[in-house]
């Protein structure tokens, strides 16, 4: 019997996500991989704060990830640089979620989405934590690569990044 491949989706985020993206935040399962073992402690309050600022912002962009099967899985954000060429990515699933291809699904789509609205976007980059070993296939399965990072970032753990292909629009 052939397995079921599971569809995944990115839409952006609005406020009836709130209480799913609260919860991934305030799961210290999640965020100890980003340095809150004990999560955010995040409330209703904040969360809409928080959506209303990412909202008046055209270089951020937040969505949630959905899967057909399993429902809300977590969260893929990018925020553009124009000066710089470049677009930061984040990516998260609850522990629920993890595996069966579901980040590799989301993260593809994110990148994608990036270099189809980002005309100004020539790379697109992440920094997984040290002890973060799971995301480095994972960015290595949707072609991101270790490089040195560039002077103008702040200090941190890694840089991985994707270069758009020449003559890609």
């Amino acid at each position: 019997m052939k397995a079921r491949v599971e569809n995944i989706s990115l839409r952006p985020t609005a406020a009836a996500d709130l209480p799913d993206v609260m919860d991934l935040w305030n799961d210290g399962r999640v965020m100890g991989w980003v340095g809150f073992p004990d999560g955010l402690h995040q409330t209703a309050e904040s969360m809409a704060t928080w959506l209303e600022r990412v909202q008046a912002n055209p270089l951020r962009h937040h969505f949630v990830i959905t899967g057909s099967v399993v429902g809300f899985c977590g969260e893929a954000y990018y925020s553009m640089d124009p000066e710089h060429r470049r677009a930061s990515l984040d990516i998260k699933l609850r522990p629920e979620a993890q595996g069966g291809g579901r980040a590799a699904a989301a993260f593809r789509e994110l990148i994608q989405r990036v270099f189809e609205a980002e005309s100004d976007a020539d790379v697109v980059w992440t920094e997984p934590a040290g002890n973060n070993l799971a995301a480095r296939p994972l960015f290595w399965s949707c072609g991101l690569r270790p490089r040195e990072r560039p002077d103008d970032l702040e200090p941190g753990p890694s840089y991985w990044e994707l270069r758009r292909e020449p003559g890609a629009t």
